[in-house]
């Protein structure tokens, strides 16, 4: 078990290393957007309102997580990327349940206090204030959908699917 998962760090560590710009463009894409997206609704989008509204430790989780969340977004993008060429030599195109992780840390992307821009879409723009960690419990859960979803598409990529017959 051990060596499986070692094995497959050190496959996520090749396949980012040969997508390098696609991994660091990607992970930037998504934090501006992130970032965005929680000042969307805040006075001015200022960051110091942010802080003032709902604390330096809270911001402080806010923002190490939606890092986390665009960093594993990267590397997700980059193993879909490399997936991708090597289905498309074989002819053989299959999905992943990564693009809800993405959905869920956008969905996480507000102040809590000042309602979150994806919620209010749909008449919920307090949906984070409710919650018990306002929101927290969000972005944690996308980064556990985003690391499953790694899992898979690198597991995908280490088994061998030719059956001897």
């Amino acid at each position: 078990m051990l060596k499986a998962i070692i094995e497959k760090k050190h496959l996520i560590k090749k396949i980012v290393k040969e997508h390098v710009v696609l991994f660091i463009v990607s992970s930037l894409i998504f934090f501006i957007i992130f970032y965005l997206l929680t000042l969307a609704t805040t006075t001015d989008h200022s960051l110091g309102i942010f802080i003032m509204m709902n604390g330096v430790s809270y911001t402080i989780w806010t923002f190490f997580l939606l890092v986390v969340i665009a960093l594993l977004l990267g590397v997700y993008i980059s193993l879909i990327v490399y997936s991708f060429k090597i289905k498309m030599k074989a002819k053989k195109i299959g999905g992943s349940i990564g693009i809800v992780g993405m959905i869920v840390g956008l969905f996480s992307a507000g102040c809590p206090m000042c309602g979150a821009f994806l919620f209010g879409l749909f008449g919920f723009p307090l949906a984070l204030f409710f919650m018990p960690y306002n929101g927290l419990e969000l972005r944690v859960l996308s980064i556990l959908i985003l690391v499953f979803s790694i899992y898979l598409i690198s597991r995908s990529l280490t088994k061998c699917k030719i059956r001897k017959k």
